[in-house]
């Protein structure tokens, strides 16, 4: 009998990749949102999409219903993930899930007060399977975003980064990843970092993108508060740009600059590269 997977955050930028993957390996898959009516335009009509809204308990059982497997995707830049996503978690354990497939994000084992790491500790304390993935930053992170705008509308990416390096990682690759792990128990117990297999500052990001425009594309590090003031024009809260704040600082410190081959070991192949990424997307940098 084919395994069943909840996929939580089903419309993020993991989970609308994932559900293809787990559907290709013959698993059922429920997708759990806070907007199914909007969702089910995304997925093919064997995919069953519930409302699932972590800050409301009454939506859990739905969700959770026949599930053995879960895809757990904590609420994205926000920090106090583990207080709503906890509960859902234990939740989950209670009803008998047999596998937990946490997306947590790079450079959490040594940074124990965020809320990531916290996740990562409660779901470690469980009895049920679990694996963790620890992916870098998003080459989507890119586009479509506020950096493809600032791209297309000013010819230059304004960012904190200074000149630190970062292993891109393509959301494919991840949500690749993410299906092998919920495909079998070959991956019970195991954490994986998962990035590129390149380094690169926001200088090559410039360079490789100004090639794929045909126009020079320059990249410009900002302060801290000058990033702060373009975000104000972004629909995020402020607690969400303190974590992005810090996501650029752990690249300007080059925190995220190794380069780790879990990936590959999982895939049997190399990670996409940037410049793939950006010659599929030519027509987003004007």
């Amino acid at each position: 009998m084919a395994e069943k997977i909840l996929v939580t955050g089903a419309t993020g930028k993991v989970g609308r990749e994932l559900i293809p993957f787990l559907l290709d390996a013959g698993l059922e898959v429920k997708a759990g949102t806070r907007d199914p009516g909007s969702a089910r335009t995304l997925f093919s009509p064997e995919v069953e999409v519930v409302e699932l809204n972590y800050n409301r308990t009454e939506t859990y059982d739905a969700a959770l219903t026949w599930a053995d497997r879960v895809f757990l995707m904590p609420p994205p830049f926000t920090p106090d993930a583990h207080e709503a996503i906890t509960p859902f978690l234990d939740w989950a354990v209670s009803t008998k899930v047999e596998h937990v497939v946490l997306l947590s994000a790079m450079s959490m084992p040594e940074l124990d007060d965020l809320a990531l790491r916290k996740v990562e500790r409660h779901l470690e304390a469980q009895d049920t399977a679990h694996t963790i993935l620890r992916p870098n930053l998003y080459m989507q992170n890119f586009h479509p975003g506020f950096i493809s705008r600032q791209i297309r509308a000013e010819g230059r990416i304004r960012l904190p980064a200074g000149r630190g390096r970062v292993s891109l990682v393509d959301v494919r690759d991840v949500a690749e990843v993410a299906a092998r792990a919920l495909s079998g128990n070959r991956h019970f117990g195991r954490s994986y970092t998962l990035t590129g297999g390149e380094a690169l500052t926001l200088e090559d990001v410039a360079g490789i993108l100004s090639r794929a425009a045909g126009r020079e594309i320059r990249y410009e590090a900002i302060s801290d508060e000058a990033f702060r003031e373009l975000l104000d024009a972004e629909p995020w809260r402020p607690a969400e740009v303190d974590v992005v704040v810090e996501l650029f600082r752990s690249i300007r410190n080059d925190w995220r600059a190794p380069i780790h081959s879990a990936l590959e070991r999982v895939l049997g192949r190399a990670p996409r590269t940037f410049q793939e990424f950006v010659e599929e997307h030519a027509e987003a940098w004007g």
